[in-house]
């Protein structure tokens, strides 16, 4: 799946030639054609959320009871082990939210359920600092940091699942489906992954610098796969 993604990104339309191509060939063909089936059919699942997420929240809001997390950060596209006092349960925007108070950022924090990967009750009870009070959403939940590089992507029909599934400052629609969206990022390895996973339905339009090591990261994957075939 990740060659096809790198073989259809338009940046790399005079670098690769004909070479990624005959790579996916060989692996397919070395896979069997049951795996070749799956290779053009598959869709990328970017988290698998854990079912149990709501029922378990909710299980140690009434019990009063400490939680355990496996988290997913889109901003950094990492997991991350977190303790959360829970505080209560809201819906902005028609998602779901569990606030309470974080021992890795000691700090409130909100925390998508369609972002916990792994939840688990803690036989501690719950007891979050008197500072920690609700925070104030009527705003929304993004909170861009002004050091947050921002960056300007152009997405096709099938690349609008970014504008969901991330925090965008602006979208404007470009006809045909098309699209063009802002968004803040922290660190520009995820927007390096985010570029890759997105292949031919979407691009990075700026900053110049991060296009160019889009198309150079990638133009190195392809030769590295190219070599070793």
């Amino acid at each position: 799946v990740a060659l096809r993604m790198l073989a259809a990104m338009p940046e790399l339309a005079e670098v690769q030639g004909d070479a990624l191509p005959r790579v996916v060939a060989k692996l397919e063909r070395a896979a069997g054609e049951g795996a070749a089936a799956v290779s053009s059919q598959v869709a990328v699942d970017l988290v698998d959320a854990s079912p149990d997420a709501l029922p378990r929240v909710r299980q140690a809001l009434t019990a009063k009871r400490r939680l355990s997390l496996r988290y997913y950060v889109p901003g950094r596209d990492e997991v991350t082990p977190r303790e959360v006092d829970p505080m209560r349960l809201v819906v902005v925007d028609g998602r779901t939210y569990l606030e309470g108070w974080c021992y890795r950022a000691e700090a409130m924090r909100l925390f998508r359920l369609d972002r916990i990967l792994g939840v688990e009750i803690l036989d501690v009870a719950a007891d979050p600092p008197a500072e920690a009070e609700p925070m104030d959403l009527t705003q929304g939940v993004f909170r861009p940091s002004p050091t947050d590089e921002l960056v300007e992507l152009e997405l096709s029909a099938a690349g609008r699942w970014v504008a969901e599934y991330y925090p965008c400052e602006s979208v404007r629609e470009l006809g045909e489906g098309r699209q063009r969206v802002t968004l803040r990022a922290r660190d520009e390895d995820f927007v390096l992954k985010l570029a890759l996973r997105l292949g031919d339905t979407g691009r990075v339009v700026s900053p110049p610098a991060m296009a160019e090591r889009v198309r150079q990261e990638a133009g190195a994957a392809l030769a590295l796969y190219a070599h070793g075939a």
